[in-house]
């Protein structure tokens, strides 16, 4: 019926609506695995030619119980970001670290729900960016997280509890505790952030910095990897490490 009716459409779509005289011949094509092997096709030799190296991009490294997005002023997604920033630091080092930080410009996806690939992993974290960690004075832990609430800019934090009312903090601690202005503290983050990225300013209070050369999309692969060989899934959470008494008025 759907033939007839486009035939028409083309009859009646010609000038002074003269008939046309044309012949036509048809036959079935199968759709079945005949079409499997296109060989001869330039695709699938392009293909071919690069599927060795893609192949590691699609082993799976874990399995996620939600999809989980990045937001201000926690998420999920960036909460597990800085914390793996701090674990793998620790592991890497030996070091207990106090902070981990990392920018939310540096989380560009969500991580899907069900199994999570490599690829996956490197589509949220697609930056060259490697792991840093560095010794800071207490009194200037204090200036710099007060800088980033003060430009409203605070960015995905672990180790670090902040409850924020307009521009100033009604509550900062750091492992649970007020910050030592005498004490010397162990921060890790990415090299875009220690150099200055996103406006971060680190560098300047920074002694022992220790550059590692670990890529952190490699770092949360192999963190991923051990979580699945233990038998756990991703499962991704806030707890209230950044908190806005103001936040919808803040939104508005």
């Amino acid at each position: 019926m759907k033939k007839l009716l486009i035939l028409a459409v083309l009859l009646l779509s010609l000038p002074g609506g003269a008939a046309a005289q044309f012949t036509y011949r048809w036959t079935p094509v199968p759709m079945d695995s005949t079409w499997d092997d296109m060989k001869d096709f330039r695709a699938t030799q392009t293909i071919e030619r690069y599927s060795a190296q893609v192949a590691p991009l699609q082993e799976i490294v874990g399995y996620a119980d939600e999809e989980y997005d990045r937001h201000r002023p926690e998420s999920p997604l960036s909460n597990f970001a800085a914390d793996v920033i701090r674990a793998v630091a620790e592991k890497k080092t030996g070091e207990h670290v106090d902070v981990g930080l990392m920018n939310f410009g540096g989380i560009r996806t969500s991580m899907p729900k069900g199994a999570v690939r490599v690829y996956d992993i490197y589509s949220i974290f697609p930056f060259d960016n490697y792991l840093v960690t560095f010794d800071i004075k207490g009194s200037d832990l204090h200036r710099f997280l007060n800088r980033m609430i003060e430009r409203r800019r605070v960015e995905a934090l672990s180790g670090v509890e902040m409850v924020i009312t307009g521009n100033q903090a009604d509550k900062l601690l750091v492992a649970g505790a007020p910050i030592d202005d005498e004490r010397i503290y162990k921060f890790a983050t990415i090299h875009f952030l220690m150099d200055g990225g996103d406006g971060v300013v680190l560098s300047d209070v920074a002694f022992n910095r220790k550059d590692t050369g670990i890529w952190i999309r490699d770092a949360i692969v192999e963190y991923l990897q051990d979580q699945l060989a233990r038998g756990e899934k991703i499962s991704l959470h806030t707890d209230g490490r950044v908190q806005y008494t103001d936040w919808e008025e803040r939104r508005r």
